[in-house]
């Protein structure tokens, strides 16, 4: 299973809870551990992405690009330092 489909089941999940605030960030709770993860705007548009669907880094990295008009190429770099992130703080963590 890729990093994506396994951050897009651990979303779906009961596991975690997420919150958009006002200012378009968020948090994403991880029920288990207690871990609160403070996401900005593009973290939290990126779990939306994830969330309606998305299932690769160029999709992400496309409405990434889109959403916030900057270039592709940038997006794609944001988007991959979100998965190594997330990755990081929670599916690396539920593995354990």
């Amino acid at each position: 299973m890729s990093r994506i489909d396994e951050l897009k089941s651990l979303l779906a999940s009961d596991d975690l809870s997420t919150t958009k605030l006002a200012d378009e960030s968020g948090v994403v709770l991880d029920i288990d551990s207690l871990q609160v993860l403070a996401l900005n705007e593009t973290g939290m548009f990126l779990v939306e992405v994830l969330r309606e669907g998305a299932s690769t880094k160029e999709e992400l990295a496309k409405r990434l690009a889109e959403e916030f008009e900057v270039d592709q190429d940038v997006a794609l770099k944001d988007v991959e330092a979100f998965l190594a992130e997330m990755g990081k703080n929670l599916l690396d963590k539920k593995r354990k």
